[in-house]
């Protein structure tokens, strides 16, 4: 069985500025989730397209689900896999694993073996939870494969239809009799585990405890203001970094969760308006999309008082068109990763400039700095890569002692990958990703606000600049595009556009690639790695 204990290894003088700060907590979402069933057990917890659950409902199932483990033989430390949408037996299934100290390991609904496997095979799960099969997907059928070559893999559970062979049904271990959970988990077990990519020889796997994961939820909670009178969207899936700790900050709230199984511009605009969200949670290219379907209208958007976009880089004109859209609202970024969850965020009141224009400040307990290639910290106005460290970050990759090598100064600076900006009053503005910068001839191009102009074009959906090798440059730009319904544009199209955009010639892609489907992760954010594969 993994260790999972491993890495959560802090430094001692850490662990102990944290708790003397109150930043770590003995705080545990499913013991919040006890508490709010106690106080209000018949408020909302879950609002899904067919079936809600109140605080009492869902403490009852968690604890039944919970139970149905242990009969199973799971216990404390050991490891469930989760392949499923933002439905209520997701909040079921997590909070129930974590009753009795089962780690939570997401995995995207988009996986299939390839990326699986090797996942499977770092994390050792024991169970795996799926949706039954269909036409497009066999999952049971794909987790019975699994097992084959992933040998801690016991327990497939099935949710919805009847249980296949070899299956076992969500809904029987969700009825199971309530016991006594024996050995309970401590704040600093393991909470879950998530993995930053999908297919190498060696797994980024994070692993955060319930101290980690709770103080930067309490932290969202505060700085975007939720309450148990709050209605809660998210569009980015719950496997997902992001999606998670709304999932959770929703229950230390004790606000409702409204679930968007399936992602379209409709579904979103349906949702809102049928479960009357109050504060949305997603991504730039949700943003986008629905101004281009016509759906951020006032019909849709009354209900709003914020709107947080986050995952991937959000232009300002979008923020601000989606803040002018709202009545009653106001449109927000975070900036968050998987290793440090979600530290960033204005407070609430920052003006719409700095909004647009920034991300936020990070909290108290956390240092963010902006350093050049070789390790010298710049100045205010300056840029350069994003480092940090505090009390929401990991202590290191699970299983991966080269990543941490890449990953971490000597003296604990987390490095994000992302450049950025900190301005003189400490608000932090990404400019693009390390990886993503493109080097011509020793020129150094950041892709990102030529992506915007393009992105704002007419005839075009979506739009990613990747570099492509060149024998005497070393790197050119290539222009990856979807393209409208119809529209067909041309190099000689892009450039001219570029051109009247006032677009350095040195800066323009250099070739064009139309695809008809853009590669997007689970927050609707473009995987430019698939791309540059492609050259």
């Amino acid at each position: 069985m993994a260790d999972l204990k491993s890495a959560l290894s802090y430094p001692e003088e850490d662990v102990r500025r944290y708790l003397d700060a109150g930043v770590w907590t003995d705080i545990m979402p499913h013991r919040v989730l006890a508490d709010w069933a106690d106080k209000t057990p018949d408020a909302t917890a879950l609002i899904g397209p067919q079936v809600s659950l109140s605080y009492g409902e869902l403490l009852d199932q968690a604890q039944r689900f919970a139970s149905g483990l242990l009969g199973l033989g799971l216990a404390r430390g050991d490891v469930i896999a989760f392949q499923l949408p933002n439905i209520g037996e997701f909040v079921i299934a997590y909070m129930g694993a974590q009753m009795i100290g089962v780690v939570p390991c997401m995995f995207h609904m988009p996986y299939r073996m390839s990326e699986l496997e090797p996942l499977m095979a770092h994390a050792e799960p024991r169970a795996v939870i799926c949706l039954g099969g269909d036409q497009k997907y066999d999952a049971p059928g794909l987790m019975g494969e699994l097992r084959k070559s992933v040998p801690s893999l016991q327990w497939i559970i099935q949710v919805g239809g009847e249980a296949t062979a070899g299956c076992l049904a969500f809904a029987d271990l969700a009825g199971a009799e309530i016991r006594k959970i024996s050995d309970p988990p401590e704040p600093d077990d393991a909470a879950l585990m998530l993995f930053t990519s999908g297919t190498s020889a060696l797994p980024k796997a994070v692993v955060h405890s319930h101290r980690t994961m709770t103080a930067s939820c309490l932290h969202t909670a505060a700085d975007m203001g939720i309450t148990e009178s709050d209605v809660v969207l998210c569009a980015p899936a719950h496997t997902h970094a992001f999606g998670l700790c709304i999932a959770v900050t929703i229950v230390l709230a004790g606000a409702a969760n409204a679930l968007m199984p399936a992602y379209a511009p409709p579904v979103l605009a349906e949702t809102i308006t049928r479960s009357q969200s109050t504060l949305v949670c997603c991504g730039p290219a949700h943003i986008q999309a629905g101004f281009k379907a016509g759906l951020w209208g006032p019909e849709v958007t009354a209900s709003l008082k914020r709107v947080y976009t986050g995952g991937a880089l959000c232009p300002p004109e979008t923020l601000i068109a989606l803040d002018s859209a709202m009545a009653n609202g106001k449109a927000h970024q975070v900036w968050g990763m998987t290793e440090v969850l979600m530290p960033i965020i204005h407070p609430l009141g920052t003006a719409l400039e700095v909004r647009a224009s920034s991300l936020g400040t990070p909290p108290g307990g956390h240092e963010v700095r902006i350093v050049t290639d070789d390790g010298t910290a710049l100045g205010a106005g300056e840029e350069g890569e994003l480092e940090m460290r505090g009390p929401f970050l990991m202590a290191g990759y699970f299983g991966n002692e080269k990543a941490n090598e890449e990953s971490f100064t000597e003296d604990g600076w987390f490095r994000t990958g992302d450049i950025a900006i900190i301005d003189e009053n400490g608000a932090i503005t990404l400019t693009g990703r390390v990886k993503d910068v493109i080097n011509r001839g020793g020129m150094k191009i950041n892709p990102v606000d030529i992506e915007a102009l393009i992105d704002a074009h007419p005839a075009v959906l979506l739009s990613a600049v990747v570099p492509m090798p060149d024998e005497v440059l070393g790197e050119r730009a290539c222009l990856f595009l979807q393209a409208a319904p119809g529209e067909a544009p041309s190099l000689e199209d892009m450039q001219a556009y570029l051109a009247e955009k006032k677009v350095a010639k040195m800066r323009w892609p250099e070739r064009l690639e139309i695809i008809q489907t853009m590669p997007m992760t689970a927050t609707r954010k473009i995987i430019k790695g698939r791309l540059a594969e492609l050259l």
